[in-house]
């Protein structure tokens, strides 16, 4: 019989689960909130730590609420939907103070409606020995078990209901899940919508693995799945497929299947309405309307009219576009070819002369930039790097462009407070940071820090 443990929960960890203490070391128990009482059933101990499944809350915390949703006790989608939304403001709020201080922080700008908020999500395929399938979000602490989804209050309602005919469509198809030893074929579903235009893009991303291939009469099953849903009309259906060899770098080749070739999303900064094109693979912020907020917190850092900005990492734009309106010349940077494109259409689409999109790595076309006549130092860098924040090559670049002021967007802070350090040994001072909360219920946040250099 399994033996439960009764522990008391002290803290979070990073991840944003429940911590305990015993002799033996810390206990982490995913669903638990501090100050609770909760019996657990203890794993296998490893360096001081164990995780403890939760198995009752015998005494609950004041934050504790009923969730939304009936899969919170596993999926790894959210993870505070049993506590109450101030209190995790409260909690963001805190885990900034420790990383900035209270001087510079200002209050988090919290999400006006934390249901249905976001405008994109990622399903992925899984098959056990069995044969079973499961189509939806990994499992919290598995290694990469997927649970089957019925329900979602992150996404809209349609998500679920594509979620659904993809899985029935799967079931009847004869394809298999993308396996780790490289059999199978389906690897991920990616469902993406404009919040404010209505648009849709379904993409179905499989494995690159000729003895694998779909054929024409599956390809044809599922779009006629998706469509039966959403319609033909305003849906972009795309195939995606994933090229992995030892080696290699990975590659992605997109098929275009049916409706429109991209997304189209809108976005009212201070009043201003912008429209934005988004290819399948390029990067929009998740939560249009937390976005939004976000832009505004940065255009209002702006002070005055900038000879010149430059934007790294730049995406589709969206940022040195929306900034364009306080500089004289925006340079916006980007990797990935497809956003540059995008980038470059979206310049179009909103009436914006003075900026130039730039295709590369960050690096290289840095140097190529400064190489050419006439090349103006910008007075200020916009960089929204990756969850990794800025690597130490990116981090000698921005030193040597040696701008007077720095707005530094991140969706992890700790990375961002790490770089901010490393940026004060070069003569730069946090001068504020404006957390905006884009993702409720996980322990995620965004957040705008303005540097000033000394």
């Amino acid at each position: 019989m399994e033996s439960h443990h009764s522990i008391h929960i002290k803290s979070f960890n990073k991840k944003g689960w429940g911590v305990g203490h015993s002799e033996k070391g810390a206990i982490e128990v995913f669903g638990a909130l501090p100050a609770e009482e909760v019996e657990v059933a203890l794993g296998r101990w490893r360096r001081g730590k164990c995780r403890g499944e939760l198995k009752a809350v015998t005494g609950p915390s004041a934050s504790r609420i009923e969730p939304k949703c009936r899969y919170v006790a596993q999926c790894g989608g959210c993870i505070w939907q049993q506590m109450d939304y101030e209190a995790q403001l409260r909690v963001k709020e805190e885990r900034l103070r420790e990383l900035f201080g209270s001087d510079v922080l200002r209050p988090i700008i919290p999400c006006a409606v934390p249901w249905q908020y976001r405008n994109k999500m990622e399903f992925s395929f899984s098959q056990n020995k069995a044969g079973e399938r499961f189509l939806g979000l990994v499992i919290a602490g598995s290694k990469g078990h997927v649970l089957n989804l019925q329900e979602c209050h992150l996404v809209s309602d349609w998500f679920v209901g594509v979620l659904t005919a993809v899985r029935t469509w799967w079931e009847a198809s004869g394809l298999d899940a993308y396996r780790m030893n490289g059999t199978g074929a389906l690897r991920t579903l990616i469902v993406r919508e404009g919040k404010r235009t209505g648009d849709k893009l379904v993409m179905l991303t499989v494995s690159g693995n000729p003895a694998y291939a779909m054929t024409k009469a599956q390809i044809g099953d599922f779009v006629e799945a998706v469509t039966g849903v959403v319609g033909k009309e305003r849906v972009a259906l795309f195939l995606r497929v994933q090229q992995a060899c030892k080696g290699s770098p990975t590659q992605f080749f997109e098929m275009h299947l049916s409706g429109p070739d991209h997304l189209t999303e809108k976005c009212i900064v201070e009043g201003k309405e912008y429209t934005f094109k988004i290819s399948p693979s390029s990067f929009f912020q998740p939560n249009t309307f937390q976005a939004e907020k976000l832009y505004a917190e940065a255009l209002k850092m702006i002070q005055g009219t900038k000879e010149h900005i430059m934007d790294l990492y730049a995406g589709i734009g969206t940022l040195g576009l929306i900034c364009a309106q306080k500089a004289h010349c925006v340079t916006s940077i980007e990797l990935n070819p497809y956003a540059v494109y995008d980038g470059e259409v979206n310049k179009e689409l909103n009436g914006v002369e003075h900026c130039s999109m730039v295709q590369g790595d960050v690096g290289k076309a840095l140097e190529s930039l400064r190489q050419k006549e006439g090349f103006v130092a910008p007075d200020m860098v916009i960089v929204d790097p990756p969850r990794t924040g800025l690597d130490e090559a990116a981090m000698g670049h921005l030193k040597a462009l040696d701008p007077k002021e720095i707005i530094y967007i991140s969706c992890n802070p700790a990375t961002q407070a790490a770089n901010s350090e490393e940026l004060a040994k070069a003569g730069y001072r946090v001068e504020v940071v404006q957390p905006v909360d884009q993702f409720p219920h996980t322990i995620h946040l965004e957040t705008i820090a303005l540097l000033k250099r000394l």
